[in-house]
């Protein structure tokens, strides 16, 4: 009997699979990727749809894209530390443990911080996208479990930002590969900047690790993190009339959408890999990557 409905259950979900592309639109968003725009939500009422969606357990996250050169993949779960602990969000949130930051694990000082919150000196914390971040005091890290594809290469862009006048630095990790990177607030009035670094999975399974290697002096001082993707980088074949791989920097790391910064790359030339395939970046100065839905 259970065999039966669940078998019934699969070909429901299949014909509606086959229903949903025949009236669906393809369109192209302001981030350059593709995606599936349903003719329907035009006729029906979008709750109605939401309500038989999730009455017959259908809802879920899809990231579709069909620019290969744009590849999405949803490895990060809670990038943007939108998803509430199980007690909601806190005036003043420090975890010691797994569980007060959802989808990462935590080690030493970690604090979940709002928009609006004063930090040190008495500045208005300004939060790039959403309302929520975290903050790492000293040698504080948190860290996730993704999911790779061994031999493959892949692009970590993130936020990231200062909350003292004085040097402060991340580290940034995938073991083996490990990079710390000065946090400069470059281009962004309101503190922020987007950076990249690059790795090697070297298994199907790989962990992100952001550390604090505890350079302040200060306890309320700490980097500030926020908006964390991971993008698998593709190598484009050489082209038979240019000898430079990449010539065009069509390939690169992720960019979020409607921000208009572009993404910092740091010096890498000690790394195996790069966040733009075929290049290496050696510079004193900061390097800005940029695309033309966005800058």
């Amino acid at each position: 009997m259970d065999a039966a409905q669940s078998w019934s259950r699969t070909k429901w979900v299949f014909h509606f699979m086959l229903v949903f592309a025949h009236f669906s639109l393809l369109s192209r968003a302001e981030d350059g990727m593709y995606y599936l725009f349903p003719l329907f939500f035009l006729k029906y009422p979008f709750r109605v749809l939401i309500a038989l969606l999730v009455k017959h357990r259908l809802m879920c996250c899809t990231c579709l894209s069909l620019d290969v050169n744009r590849t999405r993949t949803c490895l990060v779960a809670n990038g943007d530390f939108e998803t509430p602990p199980s007690g909601g969000f806190p005036s003043e949130a420090i975890s010691d443990g797994a569980s007060e930051i959802p989808s990462w694990s935590t080690n030493g000082t970690v604090k979940l911080v709002s928009a609006g919150e004063k930090v040190s000196g008495g500045m208005l914390l300004i939060v790039p996208r959403g309302r929520h971040a975290v903050r790492l005091g000293n040698d504080a890290e948190i860290s996730q479990e993704v999911t790779v594809e061994k031999g493959s290469a892949y692009a970590v862009t993130f936020s990231a930002a200062r909350t003292c006048a004085q040097m402060e630095s991340l580290n940034v990790s995938v073991p083996p590969a490990s990079q710390t990177v000065d946090l400069q607030t470059l281009y962004n009035v309101q503190g922020w900047d987007p950076y990249t670094i690059s790795f090697e999975a070297e298994e199907d399974k790989a962990r992100l690790i952001f550390r604090n290697p505890g350079m302040e002096d200060d306890p309320e001082c700490g980097p500030i993190i926020d908006d964390i993707a991971i993008k698998k980088l593709i190598t484009p074949d050489k082209p038979k009339d240019n000898a430079v791989v990449n010539s065009g920097f069509e390939f690169g790391p992720w960019m979020f959408q409607n921000v208009s910064l572009g993404v910092l790359l740091p010096t890498n030339l000690d790394e195996e890999t790069s966040p733009l395939p075929g290049w290496m970046v050696e510079s004193n100065r900061a390097v800005r990557y940029i695309d033309s839905n966005h800058y």
